[in-house]
């Protein structure tokens, strides 16, 4: 507890500044982009039919043209943000130690590696799960606002869920990366190249319908057209999902374990 504790605490100003960004942004842009689509204009319905954009990111425009729909295509690009939020700081986690010379290793000389590891791995996780939870409710709070609409509040808890497992995936991703390349100067960089690329695949997985690079990315795991229609993920994505992140974690932990440290400057 003692790793986790002060690792959460290193991460204190991280937390509130990407909270309150995530919450207070969605809660602003989602009211004004439903009122972009349900006012009715016909030059808006004509920009937004068969938008390439919208089937490369997984939304047909007669979803987009609900509030669910809109929060899903918002979502998107916020599930950009949050991956590189959650890669980076848990590869930061590690490499930070390594680009100081081991002055805050020197701090954990009484913990084993594996207590090292996990408390690291956690504080990101935790992390991760405060900004969900700020983005999910500033997200909620904004479908409030609007008038004369109907939610179904479970798909959208499932929708805004899907942000928070994308970037606890990422946080895997950064865990996997700070422990194999520890002397990385520059994670966000790093962290940034990996998103987009990733991004990108999942794009064109859906641009030229081969679902089986779907399973290569975390962004196609979660389909929120798909969530809507059956009411919960699908179950070949959320066992690969699991199957994926542990996989990678125990890798990492193995490595960890191993990997030689040097201390001293």
């Amino acid at each position: 507890m003692t790793i986790f504790r002060y690792e959460l605490k290193q991460l204190k100003k991280n937390i509130i500044i990407w909270a309150l960004s995530m919450g207070v942004l969605i809660f602003l842009m989602l009211p004004t982009y439903i009122g972009f689509t349900s006012g009715g204009d016909p030059l808006m319905a004509e920009a937004m039919n068969n938008n390439p954009l919208f089937e490369a990111l997984g939304v047909g425009t007669a979803f987009v043209m609900t509030p669910l729909g809109m929060f899903s295509f918002l979502g998107s690009f916020a599930m950009i943000a949050a991956a590189i939020h959650g890669m980076s700081i848990a590869f930061s986690s590690h490499t930070k130690e390594y680009e100081s010379k081991s002055a805050e290793f020197l701090l954990t000389k009484p913990h084993s590696r594996g207590e090292v590891f996990w408390g690291k791995f956690f504080a990101c996780t935790v992390d991760s799960l405060l900004v969900g939870i700020a983005y999910t409710a500033g997200a909620g709070l904004a479908l409030l606002t609007v008038k004369n609409v109907s939610i179904d509040w479970r798909a959208f808890l499932l929708i805004a869920g899907s942000l928070v497992l994308v970037e606890l995936m990422f946080v895997v991703f950064g865990i996997v990366a700070g422990t194999f390349f520890s002397n990385v100067r520059t994670p966000v960089l790093m962290s940034s190249c990996v998103m987009l690329a990733l991004f990108c695949l999942s794009t064109m997985s859906m641009k030229i319908n081969q679902p089986i690079l779907g399973y290569l990315t975390p962004f196609a795991f979660f389909k929120p057209m798909n969530t809507v229609k059956t009411g919960f993920y699908e179950w070949n994505f959320v066992v690969w999902y699991v199957v994926l992140g542990v996989g990678l974690l125990l890798t990492s932990y193995r490595k960890f374990l191993k990997k030689d440290v040097v201390f001293g400057g």
